[in-house]
Protein backbone atom coordinates (compact mmCIF):
# COMPACT_ATOMS: atom_id res chain seq x y z
CA UNK A 1 0.00 0.00 0.00
CA UNK A 2 2.90 2.30 0.79
CA UNK A 3 4.33 1.79 -2.69
CA UNK A 4 0.98 2.54 -4.34
CA UNK A 5 0.59 5.75 -2.34
CA UNK A 6 4.27 6.67 -2.71
CA UNK A 7 4.78 6.92 1.04
CA UNK A 8 6.89 5.01 3.52
CA UNK A 9 5.31 1.82 4.96
CA UNK A 10 5.64 3.25 8.45
CA UNK A 11 3.43 6.18 7.40
CA UNK A 12 0.70 3.74 6.37
CA UNK A 13 1.06 1.94 9.69
CA UNK A 14 0.64 5.25 11.53
CA UNK A 15 -2.56 5.96 9.64
CA UNK A 16 -3.95 2.51 10.43
CA UNK A 17 -2.87 2.79 14.05
CA UNK A 18 -4.61 6.15 14.37
CA UNK A 19 -7.81 4.68 12.91
CA UNK A 20 -7.57 1.80 15.36
CA UNK A 21 -7.06 4.14 18.31
CA UNK A 22 -10.21 6.04 17.37
CA UNK A 23 -12.21 2.88 16.55
CA UNK A 24 -15.58 2.46 18.23
CA UNK A 25 -15.93 -0.13 20.96
CA UNK A 26 -18.06 -3.26 20.57
CA UNK A 27 -20.61 -1.70 22.90
CA UNK A 28 -20.83 1.48 20.82
CA UNK A 29 -21.38 -0.58 17.66
CA UNK A 30 -24.15 -2.59 19.34
CA UNK A 31 -25.87 0.52 20.69
CA UNK A 32 -25.77 2.27 17.32
CA UNK A 33 -26.65 -0.60 14.97
CA UNK A 34 -28.75 -2.77 17.32
CA UNK A 35 -27.91 -6.16 15.75
CA UNK A 36 -30.25 -9.06 16.47
CA UNK A 37 -28.29 -12.17 17.39
CA UNK A 38 -29.55 -15.74 17.49
CA UNK A 39 -28.44 -16.63 21.03
CA UNK A 40 -26.21 -19.65 20.47
CA UNK A 41 -22.72 -18.43 21.30
CA UNK A 42 -19.43 -20.01 20.24
CA UNK A 43 -16.24 -19.15 22.12
CA UNK A 44 -12.60 -19.71 21.19
CA UNK A 45 -9.18 -18.06 21.36
CA UNK A 46 -6.29 -17.37 19.00
CA UNK A 47 -2.65 -16.90 19.89
CA UNK A 48 -1.27 -13.42 19.15
CA UNK A 49 2.43 -12.59 19.33
CA UNK A 50 3.53 -9.34 20.96
CA UNK A 51 7.34 -9.02 20.90
CA UNK A 52 7.52 -12.81 20.44
CA UNK A 53 5.45 -13.36 23.60
CA UNK A 54 2.16 -15.25 23.53
CA UNK A 55 -1.10 -13.39 24.10
CA UNK A 56 -4.63 -14.58 23.39
CA UNK A 57 -7.39 -13.01 21.32
CA UNK A 58 -10.62 -14.14 23.01
CA UNK A 59 -13.49 -14.26 20.55
CA UNK A 60 -17.25 -14.74 20.76
CA UNK A 61 -19.29 -15.61 17.67
CA UNK A 62 -23.02 -15.87 17.14
CA UNK A 63 -23.80 -19.22 15.49
CA UNK A 64 -26.73 -17.97 13.41
CA UNK A 65 -25.21 -14.77 11.98
CA UNK A 66 -21.46 -15.53 12.30
CA UNK A 67 -21.15 -12.03 13.76
CA UNK A 68 -18.54 -11.26 16.43
CA UNK A 69 -20.41 -9.44 19.24
CA UNK A 70 -17.38 -9.06 21.50
CA UNK A 71 -13.66 -9.80 21.69
CA UNK A 72 -10.80 -9.00 24.03
CA UNK A 73 -7.03 -9.34 24.20
CA UNK A 74 -5.72 -11.27 27.21
CA UNK A 75 -2.31 -12.45 28.46
CA UNK A 76 -3.52 -16.07 28.36
CA UNK A 77 -6.66 -18.02 27.56
CA UNK A 78 -7.81 -18.58 31.15
CA UNK A 79 -11.02 -18.51 33.18
CA UNK A 80 -10.16 -15.20 34.84
CA UNK A 81 -10.01 -13.47 31.44
CA UNK A 82 -13.02 -15.20 29.91
CA UNK A 83 -15.30 -14.15 32.77
CA UNK A 84 -15.24 -10.37 32.11
CA UNK A 85 -15.96 -10.97 28.41
CA UNK A 86 -18.92 -13.22 29.20
CA UNK A 87 -20.26 -10.81 31.80
CA UNK A 88 -20.05 -7.90 29.36
CA UNK A 89 -21.81 -9.91 26.67
CA UNK A 90 -24.86 -10.68 28.75
CA UNK A 91 -24.71 -7.40 30.67
CA UNK A 92 -23.76 -4.30 28.67
CA UNK A 93 -24.37 -5.84 25.22
CA UNK A 94 -27.58 -7.66 26.28
CA UNK A 95 -26.65 -10.71 24.22
CA UNK A 96 -29.71 -13.06 24.27
CA UNK A 97 -27.77 -16.10 25.51
CA UNK A 98 -29.57 -19.40 24.88
CA UNK A 99 -26.62 -21.79 24.75
CA UNK A 100 -22.82 -22.04 24.71
CA UNK A 101 -20.60 -24.08 22.39
CA UNK A 102 -16.93 -24.46 23.37
CA UNK A 103 -13.93 -26.71 22.87
CA UNK A 104 -12.40 -28.70 25.71
CA UNK A 105 -10.46 -25.81 27.29
CA UNK A 106 -10.82 -26.24 31.06
CA UNK A 107 -10.57 -22.55 31.91
CA UNK A 108 -13.31 -21.63 29.45
CA UNK A 109 -15.54 -24.46 30.60
CA UNK A 110 -15.05 -23.42 34.23
CA UNK A 111 -15.99 -19.81 33.45
CA UNK A 112 -19.12 -20.84 31.54
CA UNK A 113 -20.34 -23.19 34.25
CA UNK A 114 -19.64 -20.73 37.04
CA UNK A 115 -21.38 -17.77 35.39
CA UNK A 116 -24.19 -19.61 33.58
CA UNK A 117 -24.95 -22.85 35.45
CA UNK A 118 -28.42 -23.07 33.90
CA UNK A 119 -27.46 -22.24 30.32
CA UNK A 120 -27.12 -25.31 28.02
CA UNK A 121 -23.47 -26.12 27.32
CA UNK A 122 -22.21 -28.11 24.32
CA UNK A 123 -18.64 -29.41 24.07
CA UNK A 124 -17.31 -29.62 20.51
CA UNK A 125 -17.61 -33.26 19.44
CA UNK A 126 -14.89 -32.86 16.82
CA UNK A 127 -12.42 -31.73 19.47
CA UNK A 128 -13.46 -34.68 21.61
CA UNK A 129 -12.84 -37.11 18.76
CA UNK A 130 -9.46 -35.52 18.00
CA UNK A 131 -8.48 -35.72 21.66
CA UNK A 132 -9.27 -39.45 21.77
CA UNK A 133 -7.06 -40.11 18.74
CA UNK A 134 -4.29 -37.97 20.23
CA UNK A 135 -4.55 -39.68 23.60
CA UNK A 136 -4.32 -43.20 22.24
CA UNK A 137 -1.54 -42.31 19.82
CA UNK A 138 0.75 -40.32 22.09
CA UNK A 139 -0.27 -40.72 25.77
CA UNK A 140 -1.76 -44.18 26.18
CA UNK A 141 0.66 -46.85 27.37
CA UNK A 142 -1.55 -49.92 27.68
CA UNK A 143 -1.71 -53.18 25.76
CA UNK A 144 -3.89 -51.82 22.94
CA UNK A 145 -6.67 -54.33 23.60
CA UNK A 146 -10.11 -52.82 23.06
CA UNK A 147 -8.76 -49.46 21.88
CA UNK A 148 -10.14 -49.55 18.34
CA UNK A 149 -13.53 -50.74 19.56
CA UNK A 150 -13.57 -47.93 22.13
CA UNK A 151 -12.73 -45.28 19.49
CA UNK A 152 -15.30 -46.61 17.01
CA UNK A 153 -18.10 -46.67 19.58
CA UNK A 154 -17.19 -43.23 20.96
CA UNK A 155 -17.26 -41.83 17.41
CA UNK A 156 -20.73 -43.25 16.78
CA UNK A 157 -21.96 -41.62 20.00
CA UNK A 158 -20.37 -38.27 19.20
CA UNK A 159 -22.08 -37.96 15.82
CA UNK A 160 -25.60 -39.20 16.55
CA UNK A 161 -28.32 -37.20 14.77
CA UNK A 162 -31.33 -37.99 16.94
CA UNK A 163 -32.43 -38.95 20.42
CA UNK A 164 -33.41 -42.39 19.14
CA UNK A 165 -29.95 -42.96 17.68
CA UNK A 166 -28.37 -41.72 20.91
CA UNK A 167 -30.49 -44.11 23.00
CA UNK A 168 -29.44 -47.03 20.79
CA UNK A 169 -25.70 -46.36 21.05
CA UNK A 170 -25.89 -45.58 24.77
CA UNK A 171 -27.36 -49.03 25.30
CA UNK A 172 -24.47 -50.50 23.33
CA UNK A 173 -22.05 -48.45 25.47
CA UNK A 174 -23.61 -49.76 28.70
CA UNK A 175 -23.11 -53.33 27.51
CA UNK A 176 -19.49 -52.82 26.46
CA UNK A 177 -18.14 -50.42 29.08
CA UNK A 178 -17.16 -53.20 31.51
CA UNK A 179 -15.34 -55.04 28.73
CA UNK A 180 -13.41 -51.85 27.93
CA UNK A 181 -12.50 -51.47 31.60
CA UNK A 182 -11.40 -55.13 31.70
CA UNK A 183 -9.03 -54.32 28.81
CA UNK A 184 -7.37 -51.66 30.94
CA UNK A 185 -9.35 -48.66 29.66
CA UNK A 186 -11.03 -47.74 32.94
CA UNK A 187 -9.57 -44.23 33.01
CA UNK A 188 -10.61 -43.60 29.42
CA UNK A 189 -14.14 -44.89 30.07
CA UNK A 190 -14.63 -42.66 33.12
CA UNK A 191 -13.14 -39.63 31.37
CA UNK A 192 -15.46 -40.03 28.39
CA UNK A 193 -18.49 -40.53 30.62
CA UNK A 194 -17.57 -37.43 32.61
CA UNK A 195 -18.12 -35.35 29.47
CA UNK A 196 -21.28 -37.09 28.24
CA UNK A 197 -23.62 -34.56 29.85
CA UNK A 198 -22.16 -31.90 27.53
CA UNK A 199 -21.79 -33.86 24.29
CA UNK A 200 -25.43 -34.28 23.31
CA UNK A 201 -26.90 -30.93 24.41
CA UNK A 202 -27.50 -29.89 20.81
CA UNK A 203 -30.11 -32.62 20.36
CA UNK A 204 -32.44 -30.72 22.70
CA UNK A 205 -31.80 -27.33 21.10
CA UNK A 206 -32.46 -27.00 17.35
CA UNK A 207 -30.02 -24.54 15.80
CA UNK A 208 -27.27 -25.19 18.35
CA UNK A 209 -24.07 -26.41 16.65
CA UNK A 210 -22.31 -29.50 18.00
CA UNK A 211 -18.88 -28.27 16.92
CA UNK A 212 -16.91 -25.03 17.07
CA UNK A 213 -16.33 -25.17 13.31
CA UNK A 214 -18.01 -21.80 12.71
CA UNK A 215 -15.78 -19.77 15.02
CA UNK A 216 -12.69 -21.67 13.90
CA UNK A 217 -13.53 -20.72 10.32
CA UNK A 218 -13.79 -17.08 11.39
CA UNK A 219 -10.42 -17.33 13.15
CA UNK A 220 -8.88 -18.73 9.96
CA UNK A 221 -10.19 -15.71 8.04
CA UNK A 222 -8.74 -13.29 10.59
CA UNK A 223 -5.48 -15.23 10.68
CA UNK A 224 -4.82 -14.53 7.01
CA UNK A 225 -4.29 -10.90 7.99
CA UNK A 226 -2.89 -11.37 11.49
CA UNK A 227 -0.29 -14.01 10.60
CA UNK A 228 1.14 -11.86 7.80
CA UNK A 229 2.16 -9.30 10.40
CA UNK A 230 5.73 -9.77 11.61
CA UNK A 231 4.80 -9.48 15.28
CA UNK A 232 3.51 -6.45 17.18
CA UNK A 233 5.47 -4.10 19.40
CA UNK A 234 2.86 -3.54 22.12
CA UNK A 235 -0.52 -4.77 23.30
CA UNK A 236 -1.96 -1.32 22.58
CA UNK A 237 -0.84 -1.51 18.95
CA UNK A 238 -2.10 -5.03 18.41
CA UNK A 239 -5.50 -4.27 19.97
CA UNK A 240 -5.98 -1.22 17.76
CA UNK A 241 -5.21 -3.32 14.68
CA UNK A 242 -7.45 -6.17 15.82
CA UNK A 243 -10.40 -3.86 16.44
CA UNK A 244 -10.20 -2.60 12.86
CA UNK A 245 -9.75 -6.10 11.46
CA UNK A 246 -12.81 -7.39 13.33
CA UNK A 247 -14.82 -4.32 12.27
CA UNK A 248 -13.98 -5.04 8.64
CA UNK A 249 -14.99 -8.68 9.06
CA UNK A 250 -18.39 -7.69 10.44
CA UNK A 251 -19.18 -5.58 7.36
CA UNK A 252 -17.56 -7.85 4.76
CA UNK A 253 -19.95 -10.00 2.71
CA UNK A 254 -19.41 -13.76 2.58
CA UNK A 255 -18.44 -15.28 -0.76
CA UNK A 256 -17.65 -18.91 0.09
CA UNK A 257 -19.75 -19.71 3.15
CA UNK A 258 -21.12 -23.25 3.44
CA UNK A 259 -24.12 -21.99 5.40
CA UNK A 260 -27.29 -21.58 3.37
CA UNK A 261 -28.29 -17.98 2.75
CA UNK A 262 -25.03 -16.47 3.99
CA UNK A 263 -23.20 -15.80 0.72
CA UNK A 264 -23.66 -12.23 -0.46
CA UNK A 265 -24.41 -10.99 3.06
CA UNK A 266 -22.23 -9.60 5.83
CA UNK A 267 -22.42 -10.87 9.44
CA UNK A 268 -24.06 -7.64 10.62
CA UNK A 269 -26.47 -7.86 7.69
CA UNK A 270 -27.44 -11.37 8.80
CA UNK A 271 -28.04 -9.83 12.23
CA UNK A 272 -30.69 -7.52 10.74
CA UNK A 273 -28.52 -4.44 10.15
CA UNK A 274 -28.86 -2.52 6.87
CA UNK A 275 -25.21 -2.08 5.82
CA UNK A 276 -25.89 -1.06 2.23
CA UNK A 277 -24.92 2.60 2.61
CA UNK A 278 -22.38 2.26 5.40
CA UNK A 279 -18.68 2.82 4.70
CA UNK A 280 -17.20 0.62 7.40
CA UNK A 281 -14.00 2.67 7.76
CA UNK A 282 -15.92 5.92 8.32
CA UNK A 283 -18.43 4.17 10.57
CA UNK A 284 -15.65 2.68 12.68
CA UNK A 285 -14.49 6.12 13.79
CA UNK A 286 -15.88 7.78 16.90
CA UNK A 287 -17.76 11.05 16.31
CA UNK A 288 -17.85 10.40 12.55
CA UNK A 289 -21.04 10.19 10.46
Amino acid sequence: MGRELHVRPYQVFQWVDALGENCKSFLEVAQELKPFWGGYLLLDGKTIYVKAEHHSLLLSADAITQDLPLASLAPVEASEYWKPLLQSLTGELSYPLKGLVIDGDRGLRSACQELFPRIPLQLCVRHMEQFLHYHFRYLYQGSGRGVQGFIDLASKLLYVDSKEELHFWLEVWKKKREAFKYCGLQREVLSFEDKMDFLFTHLDHPGMPRTTNIIEGIIRQLSRKIDDTDGFESTETVWRSLKLLIMRYRFHRFTDSRLEGHNGKAPLELAGVNVECIDWVRFSQKNQH
